[in-house]
């Protein structure tokens, strides 16, 4: 940098004096710059002020920049705080806030405070003065099921007003009838991106479509079938509709309310009444559940059975009957013998293709209970009993005789003359 050591001789002394650079002997420290200073009294109380300087802060140091100024030019009050709405009972809102000062402080009694509030799509503020922490808007001055943002600031009797408080936003009351605020952004040279919005609690009832036209004569069409749908704010719907190859200034916009509805074929829907009468009887070791159709049938109805042990709801079975039929046989083999089991039915529509009947399953009906028959010893279980006492008896024949005719075949062929069992041949040997 290029900078410079001055010296000033004494405080009240505004004039200083440079200190001359000179090259050091013996100077072996790098980065070191020293200067000389050249004095002709040395006196006991004298003081030396040293200071750097380059050409900015010498014009700064200038005895011309040193002007006066008044506080009251630079003063200002604190900002309110607290700011806070409520809307009222006649839909007019009730803003409110705090002094900056403390109760017992006599600032208060000479502070005013600005108003400023505006809709939330205009850049302009209505602004309004009062001398109270109050102010109420009058429902006259604003729009229904629109949002607003107010601020408050705050000026003594002296100086200047102070910095505003922060922004408190509040929407307005829905009205029906009251058609939402249209807003349009040019995305490109034929493209407008023109959105609307809706409170959540009305847009359960009603929803809008977007109409256009392009000349005074023709008929409004709709522009957007399916308009993007987001939530806005958390109290609102947003809605968005994409507009493509459009000249801005002839084209005509129109929203229409209609209701927020769905259209469906009723045929796909049909929802019987549950079967009646369910009755269980045993036919040959075997159960039949049967049942009487619906009173008032609308189309062929086919029938589902849902079977389960009674300490046993949550593993039951389900059958299917054939189309029209009101019966089905439940095998006894399928059960566990002497066990209390209920049966309950429900009707279906026979499903097609096209233009026929189809729907939902009807409610269950009223549970049919009986309990299973005891176990039965068919001719196939005979067999298999009988085959499996032969094979334990053969099992237990063979386990004992085969180590008796073992134990035989031993002797006998110790008893069986042999030259290696010769006595001669031995004491020859």
């Amino acid at each position: 940098m290029t900078i410079q050591v001055w010296f000033k001789k004494d405080i009240e002394d505004n004039s200083s004096e440079l200190c001359v650079p000179f090259e050091a002997e013996n100077a072996t420290e790098d980065g070191v710059v020293h200067c000389r200073f050249k004095t002709f009294v040395f006196a006991i109380g004298t003081r030396h002020t040293v200071f750097f300087m380059n050409n900015q802060t010498a014009s700064l140091c200038s005895p011309s920049q040193h002007t006066s100024q008044d506080l009251v030019q630079h003063m200002r009050a604190r900002p309110p705080g607290n700011l806070s709405v409520s809307e009222q009972n006649d839909g007019s809102q009730m803003l409110q806030w705090s002094s900056p000062y403390p109760p017992s402080s006599s600032l208060n009694k000479n502070l005013t405070f600005q108003l400023s509030f505006r809709h939330q799509a205009e850049d302009t503020w209505i602004t309004k003065t009062v001398a109270t922490t109050r102010m109420t808007i009058k429902r006259q001055w604003l729009l229904p099921g629109h949002r607003y943002e107010a601020k408050v600031r705050t000026k003594a009797s002296l100086g200047r007003w102070s910095e505003w408080s922060p922004v408190v936003i509040w929407k307005t009351r829905d009205e029906f009838g009251q058609l939402p605020s249209l807003h349009c952004v040019l995305d490109g040279e034929k493209e407008v991106m023109c959105s609307w919005k809706v409170s959540r609690e009305l847009a359960y009832l009603i929803t809008y479509q977007l109409t256009c036209r392009h000349t005074q004569t023709a008929q409004f069409e709709r522009c957007c079938l399916n308009p993007a749908v987001s939530s806005a704010r958390g109290t609102e719907m947003r809605y968005n509709c994409l507009l493509t190859n459009v000249d801005p200034e002839t084209l005509q916009l129109k929203l229409l309310l209609t209701h927020n509805a769905k259209t469906f074929a009723a045929h796909k829907y049909i929802r019987s009444k549950p079967p009646e009468k369910v009755k269980v009887r045993e036919t040959n070791g075997d159960w039949v559940v049967e049942w009487s159709a619906p009173a008032t049938a609308p189309s062929e109805l086919f029938y589902q059975v849902s079977y389960y042990r009674t300490k046993d709801q949550g593993s039951s079975l389900q059958l299917n009957s054939s189309k029209g039929s009101t019966c089905v046989t439940i095998l006894g083999t399928s059960l566990i013998p002497l066990q209390d089991y209920e049966v309950k039915v429900r009707s279906l529509v026979v499903p097609g293709s096209g233009s026929t009947y189809e729907g939902i399953p009807s409610e269950w009906s009223d549970p049919a209970k009986w309990t299973s028959n005891k176990a039965t010893w068919s001719v196939l279980k005979l067999i298999y009993l009988f085959s499996a006492l032969i094979a334990a008896a053969a099992f237990l024949i063979l386990y004992h005789t085969i180590p008796a005719c073992q134990k035989k075949v031993v002797l006998w062929v110790d008893s069986v003359p042999s030259p290696s069992k010769s006595k001669t041949l031995s004491e020859i040997k």
